[in-house]
């Protein structure tokens, strides 16, 4: 087994500092980049019958990881995904979350933990080599109650699996869900309308104009939105006219190890990805913002359906939605998940 792991800093004069870059990678040709700016995957190389590609999106301006229009490979939170009017009530008091989706909270807020640099340190034992990222968020941040810490370690092994482990409290109740924000294009280019997706889920949540849940739980059956066998990504994107931006629910609660959500193939170069996590559903969005106005690290236009993100974590406006799992976190109370992205060559 032959594990490396390198680190190397990046100058470049829109970030106030040289952003401190490592790299993960294993004896099959896997290798994965990360970035203490957002705790980001800048990159993941894979094996295929075509070689070794990139399978992530990134861009070719690197100043445009500051900005991150897209929100490329970065960790998101305190809170993923939305909260409908970003509002909540805890404790007898409303809290107001900040506006960055029109009136909603998206992915933590405008200047959430994906904008910020992390505090990091890579190590390396026999069996993996890996990358610790941390920070802290103060009481209020983003309009979130409670002085906040984060903690957020890859780490990548022989086997093809790069864990994702994350840990987090705060001293104050309040909501917390994070998730990992890769956009994945198996086949290293063009777009991902061919490849094949599996979603372990017989259910997704219905939602409103502004991507807000209803609290109504669908059945995927006889839907386009049923992934429970595999099927190309574009065979029945037409009936959704905004493409996939939906959340699917495997289960009603987290799991303590992490358990398969989803599964992405590109049958000409037969790479694999199998997502597996602790959490209840996985939130599967079909790159549909994409407009082909910025260039990825390759030259090529970012184009719509050029990747796809599938980001586990507890499901979207949760904090205003008793039935659903919930993200309430008491003060002190540790916060846990684990995701695990296996690459394989079938």
């Amino acid at each position: 087994m032959a594990l490396t792991l390198s680190q190397k800093q990046w100058v470049e004069p829109a970030f106030h500092r040289p952003v401190n870059l490592y790299q993960l990678g294993n004896s099959h040709g896997l290798s994965v980049t990360l970035a203490d700016f957002g705790a980001a995957v800048w990159s993941i190389k894979a094996p295929g019958r075509d070689g070794i590609k990139d399978v992530t999106l990134n861009y070719q301006d690197k100043a445009q990881w500051l900005s991150n229009p897209y929100y490329f490979g970065v960790i998101v939170g305190r809170c993923a995904n939305r909260i409908g009017q970003g509002r909540f009530a805890l404790n007898d008091k409303s809290y107001q979350l900040d506006r960055n989706d029109g009136a909603n909270h998206l992915h933590g807020g405008a200047k959430g933990l994906s904008t910020r640099f992390w505090d990091s340190w890579s190590w390396q034992l026999a069996d993996r080599v890996g990358v610790t990222f941390v920070i802290a968020s103060d009481d209020g941040d983003q309009g979130y109650p409670g002085n906040f810490k984060a903690q957020v370690s890859y780490s990548l092994n022989d086997a093809g699996e790069l864990a994702i482990d994350y840990s987090a409290e705060a001293d104050q109740d309040g909501p917390i869900n994070l998730t990992s924000h890769s956009y994945f294009n198996l086949a290293g280019r063009g777009d991902v309308l061919g490849q094949e997706l599996t979603l372990a889920a017989n259910h997704y949540l219905a939602v409103d104009g502004g991507l807000i849940p209803t609290g109504a739980l669908l059945a995927v059956a006889g839907t386009a939105m049923d992934f429970r066998r595999p099927k190309a990504i574009g065979l029945e994107l037409e009936a959704l006219p905004g493409g996939y931006d939906h959340f699917w629910v495997a289960r009603d609660h987290k799991v303590a190890e992490p358990l398969l959500l989803a599964t992405l193939r590109d049958p000409k170069s037969g790479r694999t990805l199998e997502l597996l996590s602790t959490e209840p559903g996985v939130q599967f969005y079909s790159g549909n913002f994409l407009d082909g106005s910025l260039k990825g690290e390759q030259g090529d236009a970012l184009i719509r359906h050029g990747g796809i993100c599938l980001e586990p974590h507890i499901h979207p406006d949760a904090v205003n939605h008793p039935g659903f799992p919930s993200t309430l976190i008491k003060a002190h109370q540790p916060y846990r998940q684990r995701s695990l992205y296996r690459f394989s060559v079938t």
